[in-house]
């Protein structure tokens, strides 16, 4: 098999969110109160004092291509990390508990060689897309690894990103810091963009591929208007509505502390800031790209 290396940087087509998907959504807004009734939740006075975040990162390192006598196929090299920090509120206090960094090589042939610590991982489609949301994919089942190995320490574990996958983790929500598209509709919208900061809506049921509860919270430091500076958070589907509720009270409490103020990230202040933390570190013990890139070529030829 013959093994060539796309010289093109490969940085210019990483892209850290999945492809976008274009499925219908259900919701069903009466989870914690009738929809006609819907406003503003405050957050409790009292909430969990002991939070893990969960993140991960991702970088492609290489682009290659694989070629036999039955054609060629792309593929990608790919390094990520995931990591586990633990908040202790009270003592307003954070430590790096947990990190794991992985490399694989994304085809859907395998090279059959020592691919200088690239891993082949099978993929049964060849465009680019499918590539990267199988490293994207690796990457969830390791921040799904190292959380579970520390979860069951904490009152209240924060995963970044959709709970897709990872819905068996205790006291577990997803966290998603972006908003692609619009799940409610209406006069519901409406709650979201009169929230304030530290205010929630109501819990809903979602339902796209998969269903899980949802909600949206507003964090400190932006105008009380519109959708800066809102987060929607999920929980699993197999709870009961009562327990859906409570984490969503435990986050509406837990999450606006460690919002991330403007002068320090420009991801502020979804990117909360242990967050911020643990994803510079974590991308400090990818490697250095240039070193990777020079080993995938000597493997190549």
């Amino acid at each position: 098999m013959q093994i060539t290396v796309d010289a093109w940087d490969p940085s210019f087509a990483d892209n850290s969110e999945s492809p976008s998907r274009s499925d219908s959504a259900t919701v069903d807004a009466g989870v914690e109160i009738p929809a006609e009734r819907w406003a503003p939740v405050d957050a409790p006075s009292t909430g969990p004092r002991r939070v893990l975040l969960v993140d991960g990162v991702r970088r492609i390192d290489a682009r290659v291509e694989l070629t036999d006598q039955d054609g060629r196929w792309p593929g990608l090299c790919v390094s990520w990390a995931a990591g586990a920090v633990a908040c202790d509120l009270d003592g307003r206090a954070s430590a790096v508990t947990e990190a794991a960094v992985e490399r694989g090589l994304f085809a859907p042939v395998d090279p059959e060689t020592d691919f200088g610590g690239y891993t082949h991982h099978k993929t049964e489609a060849a465009d680019a897309g499918e590539l990267i949301n199988a490293s994207q994919t690796a990457m969830t089942q390791l921040e799904a690894k190292v959380a579970a190995s520390v979860a069951t320490h904490a009152e209240l574990s924060v995963l970044d990103g959709t709970l897709r996958g990872r819905t068996r983790l205790p006291n577990s929500v997803g966290y998603v810091k972006s908003h692609h598209r619009t799940y409610l509709q209406g006069t519901l919208n409406g709650v979201v963009e009169r929230l304030r900061p530290g205010q929630r809506t109501p819990v809903f049921h979602l339902l796209t591929t998969w269903p899980r509860y949802s909600w949206y919270l507003r964090l400190p430091g932006t105008r009380s208007r519109g959708w800066a500076g809102v987060a929607r958070l999920e929980a699993a589907d197999g709870l009961s509505e009562e327990a859906a509720v409570a984490l969503a009270d435990a986050t509406a409490s837990a999450l606006p502390p460690l919002g991330s103020a403007a002068h320090k990230d420009a991801r502020a202040p979804q990117n909360l800031t242990p967050i911020a933390g643990l994803e510079r570190r974590l991308k400090r013990m990818l490697g250095d790209a240039r070193l990777l890139l020079r080993s995938v070529r000597s493997a190549a030829y």
